[in-house]
């Protein structure tokens, strides 16, 4: 059995999340990490701490158990000053982020919280600057995630740290499998032609690149946007998958798919069939006219190559097939 530290740090407002994620990481390890064969253990102050005449942070500072993984977490306050940072979670972050660096630390998982709230103090005001401030310069160097409630918080902490895991445990099984490079020029038309399509194509797409994103990968193959596609269906998709056969599309994204548009500020790579059929579809499409996940869908469908186009052909969906299944639904694509 492996057994990974998880040391956590916040401030005092978010309490209910940390003691949420103690529960949570118990019930990882009796489902996910019993099955996988590892075991998370929560450092966290409030069962490590005893009284001293040293300062807070140093005392913390001094018994913290060496720890594998960092979760952080903040809402409105920033925090106490220390004499190293503008707060303790500033200065436990720093000391993650340079064990991160030297290859000690795993990963950093830090969350901010967007529950609304209204401050009543200029005291409030200020601490709440400091954290924007704060997650701003972390955007710059590290992967941030938002939520917005404690339940938000623990569905969220679950799942990322089931799929952290897995990933872990693969990666120390075998040798890293090479990944998919980001294209400029992809990127730049991806970002291009974002505002030009329908809400639902751009939650498919975020969704599946999260899910990549939590794993460390930050792309999106073909089989992946349609595992989201085929999660949530608009309409028109599902009236186009109830003719194909369920071994020819991949099996749905398990738990609450997250579409927050994180791939806009970043450098996604996408597969090729992706890539190409944004491409081509751009091409032909008249102002006024949104892109859509059908689309997209139905061109891959039609023009793809890669390994998810190649199991359709292996179910007979080929684009006669497609076009007979548009005919009988009375659907119009564009037409790549």
């Amino acid at each position: 059995m492996k057994k990974f530290t998880v040391f956590v740090a916040s401030p005092s407002d978010v309490k209910k999340e940390r003691d949420l994620l103690k529960n949570v990481i118990e019930e990882v390890n009796l489902t996910h990490g019993a099955a996988l064969g590892y075991e998370l253990e929560l450092w966290r102050y409030e069962e490590n701490a005893f009284p001293s005449a040293e300062k807070p942070q140093d005392l913390i500072n001094s018994i913290a158990k060496p720890y594998q993984i960092f979760i952080g977490i903040m809402w409105k306050r920033f925090g106490t000053p220390t004499s190293t940072a503008g707060s303790g979670t500033v200065e436990e972050y720093n000391i993650a982020f340079e064990a991160w660096r030297r290859n000690e630390v795993l990963d950093i998982m830090f969350y901010f919280c967007k529950k609304p709230f209204f401050p009543e103090s200029v005291e409030a005001t200020e601490q709440m600057s400091k954290v924007l401030t704060f997650k701003n310069e972390l955007n710059g160097k590290s992967l941030v995630w938002d939520y917005t409630n404690p339940g938000d918080f623990e569905e969220k902490i679950r799942k990322h740290l089931c799929l952290k895991m897995t990933h872990e445990i693969q990666k120390q099984g075998k040798d890293n499998q090479s990944k998919a490079l980001p294209d400029e020029n992809i990127i730049h038309l991806f970002r291009s032609v974002w505002p030009k399509m329908e809400p639902a194509l751009q939650a498919f797409l975020s969704g599946s690149y999260n899910e990549n994103r939590m794993k460390g990968d930050g792309g999106i193959k073909t089989k992946d946007l349609f595992a989201a596609m085929v999660t949530h269906p608009t309409s028109d998709l599902q009236a186009v998958i109830k003719h194909i056969p369920e071994n020819a599309l991949p099996e749905p994204m398990k738990g609450k798919m997250v579409d927050e548009h994180y791939i806009l500020s970043e450098n996604p790579w996408l597969s090729h069939c992706i890539s190409a059929s944004i491409e081509r579809l751009s091409n032909v499409l008249l102002p006024g006219r949104k892109l859509t996940a059908i689309d997209v869908f139905i061109d891959i469908a039609r023009n793809g190559s890669g390994e998810s186009v190649r199991l359709l052909r292996e179910n007979n969906i080929n684009p006669d097939t497609i076009e007979s299944i548009l005919i009988k639904e009375n659907l119009n694509v564009l037409q790549g």
